[in-house]
């Protein structure tokens, strides 16, 4: 059974690699969705992709996109967006943190 479990997750870690740049178009139009008065104040750099199995507040595993977020006008970093997707790249649950 174990085995299994480890040969469906490089799939999906091969499959990943091979998306990124979709699951990180997909985070910036959910995150456009949500964050209409920020928008045009921040650019958004693509940060991480991560696969979560144990997470405290998500308890299916899902595929974690991060981008951060900074201040057109600075350049310092204002916060960061977190989507979080099934391997489908279904919406699981999402999270806006702003510094």
């Amino acid at each position: 059974m174990g085995y299994i479990i480890l040969i469906n997750q490089m799939d999906l870690h091969k499959n990943i690699i091979k998306e990124k740049e979709e699951f990180y178009n997909l985070a910036i139009e959910c995150y456009n969705k949500i964050d209409e008065e920020y928008r045009e104040e921040c650019s958004i750099s693509s940060k991480a992709i991560a696969i979560v199995v144990d997470h405290e507040f998500i308890v299916t595993p899902c595929i974690e996109i991060k981008l951060e977020l900074r201040s057109v006008v600075e350049q310092n970093k204002i916060g960061n967006y977190f989507l979080y997707v099934n391997q489908e790249k279904e919406f699981v649950d999402e999270f806006l943190i702003l510094e």
